[in-house]
């Protein structure tokens, strides 16, 4: 952005007003005197509906939230709201209005890039042509980190499926992936880990599309993985040159290779069957190690 204002036919900038759109056009009036750069910083630390209100305040504001670089949907009233009715209720009276707020915002927002892309209500499969979509645009406009919490308590059969195979999951500058109920598959997950080689934070939680998952990559820069409540893993090999945190839900079938920066390992299994092997190549490496053990056939049966 210009140090003071921004023109109006640039495609990743906010529109310039005449003095007359500074909330008045007082000359005390400090804060619309601010860079529009430093305004949209402020806005991003306010939460995105916020931000959209301060469109009202002139004609110089009116365009400015659109090119905040943190779109984090959080459904402040989800909870309030269940406390009236059930999951299936509130996805099917409340997720239209979700779904039509994020897809509004979307259309109108104009910053090239994102720093941060969250997703955050109670969403399941039949919301999956408008999530895939949601995905698409993070991945266009180079999201550093997208999280997709589905929170979901329907039944795991009717959670969202990770698409596969996309040509959009292809970035250079993805950093951090969170997916909470949502299906992941094994091939999946290592297409994105070798087409998003700046990814350095990977969790998939409560999936149960797992089977025989390698992370594995001379040239990975994942640092933290976790993988935890994901119960329906046969095998997991990991090798990850930089990694330095691991948070898994099983030690049957897990492998460990060329992990020398590991140091934090947490293991929720069923059983200690293969555990001291599982350990063998990092264990006195480690400063933190936490076992639990939890019955797998409660999430199963779920």
């Amino acid at each position: 952005m210009d140090a003071n204002r921004v023109g109006t036919h640039s495609n990743s900038k906010p529109e310039m007003c005449d003095k007359a759109g500074y909330l008045g056009g007082k000359d005390d009036d400090r804060l619309s005197k601010l860079p529009d750069d430093i305004l949209v910083d402020i806005m991003s630390r306010m939460s995105l509906k916020e931000a959209a209100r301060t469109s009202v305040l002139s004609s110089r504001w009116k365009h400015l939230w659109k090119y905040i670089p943190f779109l984090k949907f959080d459904a402040d009233n989800v909870y309030k709201i269940m406390d009236h009715h059930s999951a299936d209720e509130l996805i099917e009276i409340e997720a239209p209005k979700y779904v039509e707020w994020v897809n509004s915002v979307i259309q109108s927002h104009k910053s090239p890039t994102l720093k941060q892309f969250k997703i955050h209500f109670h969403l399941d499969r039949r919301h999956t042509d408008a999530i895939t979509r949601w995905i698409e645009f993070a991945f266009s406009r180079q999201a550093e980190r997208l999280e997709l919490n589905h929170e979901s308590f329907v039944n795991p059969k009717r959670y969202y499926c990770f698409p596969r195979f996309h040509s959009f999951a292809t970035s250079n500058s993805l950093k951090a992936l969170s997916l909470k109920s949502v299906h992941v598959r094994d091939a999946a997950v290592e297409f994105i880990l070798r087409n998003c080689p700046r990814l350095e934070e990977l969790f998939v939680r409560y999936s149960h599309n797992f089977s025989n998952l390698e992370v594995c990559g001379s040239s990975l820069k994942l640092k933290r993985l976790d993988l935890r409540y994901s119960f329906e893993f046969e095998s997991l090999k990991v090798c990850a040159p930089c990694l330095t945190s691991l948070k898994v839900p099983i030690t049957e079938g897990l492998l460990l290779e060329n992990v020398p920066m590991l140091v934090e390992l947490s293991l929720t299994c069923h059983s200690i069957k293969g555990l001291i092997s599982a350990l063998a190549c990092c264990f006195f490496q480690l400063e933190v190690l936490s076992i639990s053990f939890f019955d797998t056939t409660t999430v199963r049966n779920e």
